[in-house]
């Protein structure tokens, strides 16, 4: 995953926007991004994905251009992240476990009880009894969000995305989410946490690590 020079302008769903942004997370590499309070909200995440398309620079998945990417590719490509959204990143017509599973299944053609074994596995490492049956809205916060580092962590996909997946999560947890950020990493993952918590940026268990701070829209390495 790489940002080549990326300009995104701030908008409504973005309050802060990026000017000249590069950075370069290799497989088993982790990039911390550092934002500030009040310019949490921004197109890193998005546009990591190929979900933003920014005003100038390029976004390269796997050494390819998610813009110059067909519809199809950009979803096939897309089975190969996985992410903890910072806000509601559910289908809500679809319980717990199809949510979690699904773009397993569906990218790899893995069997389901296969990776439905390997969900309930996760959610014990996370200090859940196993993966609740259900809707997702019928779901406390603080569940839902390690169910969504249960989802985030299944298979072995190429890159990670972490925003702010520590908000609503006891801070007690916080070491269960490191060590299964690191395991990511030594299976080749790369991985994009963005944070605004001291105890992360200040985390020393995180093991190899690149550092930037978001100063305005600019990234700054630290």
């Amino acid at each position: 995953m790489a940002f080549e020079g990326v300009t995104i302008p701030a908008t409504l769903s973005h309050i802060a926007g990026i000017e000249g942004f590069s950075l370069e997370a290799r497989r088993g590499e982790m990039v911390l991004v550092r934002v500030e309070e009040g310019c949490e909200r921004t197109p890193l995440a998005d546009a990591a994905e190929g979900l933003v398309a920014p005003e100038s620079g390029r976004v390269l998945f796997l050494g390819e251009d998610w813009a110059g990417m067909g519809a199809q590719r950009q979803a096939a490509r897309r089975g190969r992240i996985r992410r903890v959204f910072e806000h509601y990143g559910w289908i809500s017509n679809l319980d717990v476990m199809e949510n979690i599973c699904m773009a397993e299944c569906h990218h790899t053609g893995r069997e389901e009880a296969d990776v439905q074994e390997e969900a309930q596995v996760l959610a014990r490492r996370f200090g859940l009894e196993g993966i609740p049956s259900g809707r997702p809205t019928r779901q406390p916060p603080i569940r839902l969000r390690k169910l969504e580092w249960v989802r985030a962590f299944i298979g072995a996909p190429d890159l990670v995305i972490l925003e702010r997946p520590l908000f609503g999560a006891p801070r007690a947890d916080m070491g269960r989410l490191v060590e299964s950020v690191c395991g990511a990493c030594r299976n080749g993952a790369a991985v994009l946490w963005i944070t605004d918590e001291d105890r992360v940026w200040e985390c020393r268990e995180i093991g190899s690590v690149r550092r930037f701070r978001m100063a305005a829209e600019r990234l700054v390495a630290m």
